[in-house]
């Protein structure tokens, strides 16, 4: 049975990977998350890499939009503003080199490659538990078990999965409830939603906490198409604790999230049935049909995947001499 929960307040896409991005009115929905979303990437030259907002933390500075409309089959042009407000095209000649300026150090800019270019996704080097604790800003291995196992396969070896420049999962959602928890938390934190960098903001129909997580494993229905499934909680790097275009630098934040929420906040989505939503939109959640044998299952699922991904990044470390 479904049952409401609230209402789409916010919609963001991401032209470019870790930077600024663009607020919506409405957005087509299909198997890869919005269309539009994170379509171009910056990489880094000298590590021959992908570039994520945990290691080249400056991106957030930056800011792209679309030039025309993209599709699910085509790749559109954006336009790329620099922080000094400098403006350049991804079809410009000294795009990257211009970018590179303006970061200070090499790097490229770069289209949405197919899974068939799987050395493109490749991290530069391979990394232990001690590697991801310094991505993540943390003195602990994160907690990666609401990952499912092949996510965890793939991301032991990749920055992204493969055909995709999303983190994880297709869609990233926050609540309106969620955020006025962690204020109450921390009341001096700063816990704008531009700072978890999501796709969907639902205004929750009453505020109940952490209500977002207790939809895991269930269907989210939006407006009169749309189907997603609540696949797991967001694991949080040190990402919005740093300083955007109009946010200044807030470690309160991440210390709220350590402290409340074991560096959790959100929770990913895929894509069952594409269509188009809007701002104003109906939200209803349909809770997973489940017995208690298989809850049992999956809380010992979670706990394994937990025990596992720690033991095998801190072998790495010892394979490594780190």
């Amino acid at each position: 049975m479904k049952k409401p929960v609230g209402v789409i307040q916010e919609l963001h896409r991401y032209p470019v990977k870790s930077m600024q991005g663009e607020q919506l009115d409405q957005a087509q929905v299909f198997d890869g998350g919005l269309i539009g979303d994170r379509l171009w990437i910056v990489r880094d030259d000298q590590k021959q890499e992908n570039a994520l907002v945990r290691t080249l933390p400056k991106l957030l500075k930056f800011s792209a939009r679309f030039l025309s409309e993209p599709s699910s089959c085509r790749i559109a042009e954006v336009e790329i503003t620099l922080p000094n407000q400098t403006q350049i095209k991804s079809s410009d000649k000294q795009a990257s080199q211009l970018l590179s300026d303006a970061i200070g150090k090499p790097v490229s800019l770069w289209p949405l490659q197919p899974k068939s270019n799987w050395q493109h996704y490749l991290q530069g080097s391979l990394g232990g538990a001690k590697d991801l604790q310094r991505k993540f800003g943390i003195d602990k291995v994160p907690d990666l078990s609401s990952l499912s196992w092949s996510l965890l396969a793939q991301l032991s070896l990749l920055t992204t999965p493969l055909g995709r420049y999303q983190d994880c999962y297709p869609l990233h959602l926050i609540t309106s409830s969620a955020l006025e928890e962690l204020q109450k938390f921390e009341p001096l934190g700063d816990f704008n939603p531009q700072r978890f960098r999501p796709n969907l903001v639902i205004k929750s129909q009453v505020a109940n906490g952490f209500d977002d997580t207790r939809w895991i494993g269930g269907k989210l229905h939006i407006g009169s198409e749309v189907v997603l499934k609540v696949e797991s909680q967001t694991v949080r790097c040190s990402m919005p604790a740093q300083p955007q275009q109009s946010l200044d630098k807030d470690p309160k934040v991440i210390k709220t999230l350590d402290r409340y929420t074991d560096r959790h906040f959100g929770v990913n989505l895929t894509v069952i049935k594409t269509g188009r939503i809007k701002v104003g939109d109906a939200v209803y959640w349909e809770p997973e049909r489940s017995s208690l044998l298989k809850k049992e299952w999956q809380a010992r699922t979670k706990l394994l995947k937990a025990k596992l991904s720690k033991g095998l990044l801190e072998a790495m470390d010892q394979v490594l001499g780190r």
